[in-house]
């Protein structure tokens, strides 16, 4: 019977243990916490890392403004390049022959409007005077051989064939004759305004033209944009490219920069100017020091990846951009890991 007492004892006094403990546990441990709030916050947020890539701030792909062949490529992968060389030549052979056309048309077109718009020379007015007086009297004769052989004709002294023959040569030189006399009447009289117009339209169509197929010309050589180092080299002499073809990427390896993202759970804890510990796989042993100096104000879907297969990409980050202290070793495309200093 004691032992019986004796448990109930222990079981009553286990359970008024349980029920304080559930209804002051809570309070009591959040005033452990209170007690010491700012070490456990600090604690929470002192290791905010993320992953980020080495990449340069300057780095471009370099395509194709015209159609073309491939002629010549004048650097390989790991080549260093010097803003304004030639990197790309382009088979141009016609569109030089095109080019040369258009000048030569442009050339005559722009002739032709001077001599319009200064008008005829007093020589060219004589001379147009000289041919008409000749015409005059080509066709006088010619009316005369006619009659002559009409009248013949009548009297079955002249055949139809040396009849028809005279008429012929009469109406020749009738139209010889008006050809002459409205050249001359157009010289007296000066060029039409439209006549001018036309001019002054064909100089402009055939130098639009002639520096169109200039400006083909000169975008046929391809020239490097920036100095820096070729990283890819996407297309080989001989091959075709179009118009926005991409030919080759280059980077400036002077001007390098981490690229991070950091996940949306931890925007706002990340600073402009903010300190930053930057490690890698390549070098275990090695920190790298810099600092934050662009945050982008929207979070998007991350894009960076990882060798990590468990690494999930449904998520949000926030882009970050990192200025190392020394970049010596990193190179364009690496993975690190940066960790945020307080």
């Amino acid at each position: 019977m004691k032992n019986n007492r004796f448990g109930i004892l222990i079981i009553s006094v286990l359970v008024i243990a349980a029920v304080a403990l559930a209804l002051f546990g809570p309070l009591i441990f959040r005033k452990k916490v209170e007690k010491r709030g700012p070490e456990v916050r600090q604690a929470a947020n002192a290791a905010i890392t993320s992953k980020g890539v080495v990449e340069s701030e300057e780095a471009v792909q370099v395509g194709s403004q015209v159609s073309g062949i491939i002629r010549e490529i004048r650097a390989n992968e790991g080549d260093p390049v010097k803003k304004g060389e030639p990197l790309v030549i382009l088979d141009s052979g016609k569109v030089a022959a095109k080019a040369e056309q258009a000048e030569a048309m442009t050339r005559e077109a722009r002739e032709r409007l001077m001599e319009l718009e200064t008008g005829p020379r007093p020589e060219d007015i004589e001379i147009a005077r000289a041919r008409t007086r000749r015409a005059e009297v080509a066709y006088r004769q010619a009316s005369d051989e006619f009659q002559r052989q009409e009248r013949l004709y009548r009297k079955d002294a002249a055949t139809l064939i040396e009849r028809d023959r005279a008429l012929e040569r009469m109406k020749m030189e009738a139209e010889e004759l008006k050809g002459a006399e409205s050249n001359l009447k157009k010289l007296l009289k000066g060029e039409r305004r439209e006549e001018i117009e036309q001019a002054r339209a064909a100089v402009a169509r055939n130098s639009a033209e002639k520096k169109y197929y200039q400006a083909l010309l000169t975008e046929s050589t391809i020239i490097t944009p920036i100095d820096g180092v070729v990283t890819e080299r996407l297309k080989e002499p001989g091959e075709i490219v179009d118009v926005g073809t991409p030919l080759m990427k280059l980077i400036n390896p002077e001007r390098m920069r981490i690229r991070a993202e950091i996940e949306e759970t931890d925007v706002g804890k990340v600073k402009d100017g903010q300190q930053v510990e930057v490690t890698m796989d390549a070098y275990r042993d090695k920190v790298y020091r810099g600092k934050v100096y662009k945050i982008f104000p929207d979070v998007k879907r991350k894009a960076q990846k990882t060798f990590d297969p468990m690494a999930s990409f449904d998520i949000n980050t926030q882009q970050i951009y990192i200025r190392l202290d020394d970049f010596a070793g990193l190179k364009d495309g690496m993975t690190v890991t940066v960790r945020y200093l307080k």
